[in-house]
């Protein structure tokens, strides 16, 4: 992020900062906040929602906050018009570290509240309006996975694998003319965030200022694009060379074997799924009722979804599987195994018509097995029956 270093007439100090010295005489900043402690990460047990005056929230953007109301322990309360039911109502947003515990269903305020609503309320119990889950959205969901696989495939063929495939890095093209974008920067002139201290002193960095995302109508014209090479290599087997997220890395990296463009596939169709349900397929965490680490659960989690079992054929040229595999190719810690197909998956999600989910489920399928030779190429995936019909 681009800084400028500030040369005040005299010093600028944020107020939210205090000094005190330790038993050594060593000075000690402490933070303390006039409100909740934004900033704080989810992982400490904070992670209080940032949300801006005016910001559309919400299924469709139909919630506009207007001001906080109040914020607690695990979450902070917010005043919103609810453009559907043409009232004000208040939103309740989870810390990220108590959204973390509903989750993994060690919190059960969802069910009470569920309990509290239906089938019917009382005039002295909190109910609840909804949750916000975002759905995928038929064609615009489709042609952002067509455009996406097409950068793919294009990229492959050229012998290049592109090892970081997610959604931060698919752009997509503008409707806005010269003179939007002028009006656009006139009406919403660049600024800077207040000072804050630094190593180098006193900055002010620059305020991300994107451009506003696409409507549904835009966004069914718009052309995507597959970007950020930063981390690309040449198409040929790399081993034991970590790559791409965690929640999106392909088996054969996660157990430090060979490589090549099929991981970016097992990517992609990890992405997909989440472009659909709005929610991320693998979960990285430990799994205490199996003791399983985080790794061992995510290898446990390929098996049930991708429906199928680690033979000798892999793990033998994976050097790390032998950290979680024994000698007959069972994790060590003999979790039960079952299978789940992705169609059941996303069937949960209520994101399309019955008669659909087989053929989106078996178009990720593709993407998602164990073996890197069995995976769906992109080229194949352009004529899969799913995408057809789709421009």
């Amino acid at each position: 992020m681009s800084t400028i270093l500030l040369a005040p007439e005299e010093p600028i100090v944020t107020t939210n900062q205090h000094f005190s010295v330790d038993a050594d005489g060593k000075k000690v900043v402490d933070l303390s906040f006039q409100s909740e402690g934004i900033g704080l990460p989810a992982e400490k047990g904070y992670g209080w929602a940032q949300l801006e005056f005016g910001e559309k929230i919400g299924y469709d953007q139909r919630y506009t906050i207007a001001r906080k109301l109040g914020w607690g322990k695990n979450s902070s309360t917010w005043l919103a018009w609810n453009e559907v039911l043409n009232k004000y109502v208040a939103v309740k947003v989870l810390t990220g570290h108590a959204t973390d515990l509903h989750e993994r269903k060690m919190a059960w305020e969802e069910e009470a509240l569920k309990r509290l609503t239906f089938p019917s309320e009382s005039d002295n119990c909190v109910h609840i309006l909804e949750y916000f889950t975002m759905k995928g959205r038929g064609s615009a969901v489709k042609r952002i996975l067509l455009h996406l696989l097409r950068g793919i495939a294009f990229a492959h063929e050229r012998g290049i694998v592109h090892t970081d495939l997610k959604f931060d890095n698919v752009l997509f093209t503008t409707p806005a003319t010269t003179s939007d974008i002028e009006k656009w920067i006139q009406e919403d002139p660049p600024r800077r965030n207040p000072p804050e201290l630094s190593s180098d002193g006193v900055l002010r960095s620059a305020v991300s200022q994107p451009m506003k995302l696409p409507s549904e109508e835009e966004a069914l014209r718009a052309t995507y694009v597959l970007a950020d090479f930063g981390c690309a290599l040449p198409s040929k087997h790399h081993a034991n060379c970590t790559i791409t997220p965690i929640l999106l890395r392909a088996p054969e990296v996660l157990l430090g074997g060979e490589w090549d463009t099929p991981a970016d596939m097992w990517s992609f169709g990890c992405l997909a799924y989440e472009l659909i349900t709005n929610e991320v397929l693998f979960r990285y965490r430990t799994l205490e009722i199996f003791d399983l680490t985080e790794d061992e659960n995510l290898l446990y989690q390929m098996m049930i979804f991708s429906c199928e079992v680690f033979h000798s054929t892999q793990l033998n040229v994976c050097p790390l599987a032998g950290e979680y595999f024994n000698p007959d190719c069972q994790l060590k810690k003999a979790p039960p195994l079952g299978i789940q197909p992705i169609h059941d998956l996303i069937s949960q999600h209520k994101v399309m018509p019955d008669a659909e989910l087989r053929v989106a489920g078996n178009f990720i399928q593709r993407c998602l097995c164990l073996k890197p030779e069995d995976r769906a190429t992109a080229e194949d995936l352009l004529e899969d029956e799913w995408l057809q019909g789709i421009e």
